[in-house]
C-alpha cells in the first residue's frame, strides 16, 4: 500500500521537488481509504486530524447553518486536497466532506503534513495558493448570494469547469446545492440556457458548450 500511495503522490505537482527519501517518508505515515457515493470522509465540528488528498473520484464539502440545512460551498476533485482544518483554524472541521462519486482518498497525517509546510517552503507555497483560491471562490460566491438565480447558476458552473473541464459530473440537485436555490429553479433556469445552445445536461451530468455566454451573463447580467 506503502508503494501505491508513493508512486501516486510523486507524480503530483504539489509534491514536484521533495526527495524520494521524503516521499518514501510520506507514504509509510499515510492510510488508503475507499468510501462509496454519500459516504461521509470526515465529519463538521470532529477533531481534524488528517489532510485528505483525493486520489479518485470527488468529493463536495458541505456546511449547515441555521437558514439552510445543508449548503455545498465548493467541491474537491481528483488529487485536490481537503481538510485544511487539520492544520489551520480551531482544530476541528469547519465543514463535511461527502463522496460524490465511488472515491478513495489519501488520508495524511497532521503531524507529517505540518512538518513538510515548515521543511519544504516550495510545498508550503503551493498549499497556500489551493487555499488562496479557495478562499477567492468563497468570496465571490458570497458576492453573489442576492444575485439572480441565472448568474448564481453560471458562476457555479464556471467555478466547476475548471475542476472537470466542459462536461461535469453534478446532478441537478447537487448543482441547486451550489448555487443556494431550490432544485426546481434550478431544472428551470438549466432548461432555458439548454434551449438558448449554452449547455446540454442530462442525468448526472452537465456539458457547457459556450461557456462565454455564462461569463457575460455574470459580467452583465444578460449574454
Amino acid at each position: 500500500m506503502g508503494v501505491m500511495i508513493e508512486d501516486h503522490i510523486a507524480r503530483l505537482p504539489l509534491f514536484h521537488g521533495l526527495a524520494a527519501s521524503a516521499l518514501r517518508r510520506i507514504a509509510s505515515v499515510c492510510e488508503l481509504r475507499r468510501f462509496h457515493k454519500g459516504q461521509t470522509l470526515f465529519q463538521e465540528g470532529r477533531r481534524a486530524e488528517v489532510i485528505w488528498l483525493i486520489q479518485w473520484g470527488w468529493v463536495y464539502l458541505v456546511k449547515r447553518t441555521q437558514a439552510t440545512p445543508v449548503t455545498i460551498y465548493t467541491v474537491t476533485p481528483e488529487d485536490g486536497l481537503c481538510g485544511f482544518s487539520a492544520v489551520v483554524g480551531s482544530g476541528v472541521y469547519f465543514a463535511s466532506a461527502v463522496a460524490a462519486t465511488e472515491t478513495t482518498a489519501i488520508c495524511i497525517p497532521k503531524v507529517e503534513f505540518t512538518r513538510l509546510l515548515t521543511t519544504h517552503p516550495p510545498f508550503a507555497h503551493t498549499v497556500l495558493a489551493v487555499y488562496h483560491t479557495r478562499m477567492c471562490h468563497l468570496a465571490e460566491a458570497i458576492s453573489l448570494a442576492a444575485a439572480p438565480v441565472e448568474r448564481r447558476l453560471a458562476y457555479t458552473l464556471l467555478r466547476l469547469k475548471t475542476s472537470f473541464g466542459h462536461t461535469i459530473p453534478v446532478t441537478h440537485r447537487e448543482l441547486s446545492r451550489m448555487a443556494g436555490t431550490r432544485w426546481e429553479t434550478s431544472i428551470r433556469r438549466l432548461s432555458a440556457m439548454r434551449r438558448k445552445g449554452w449547455l446540454t445536461a442530462s442525468r448526472g451530468k452537465v456539458t457547457l458548450l459556450i461557456p462565454e455566454k455564462l461569463r457575460a451573463l455574470i459580467r452583465n447580467g444578460s449574454a
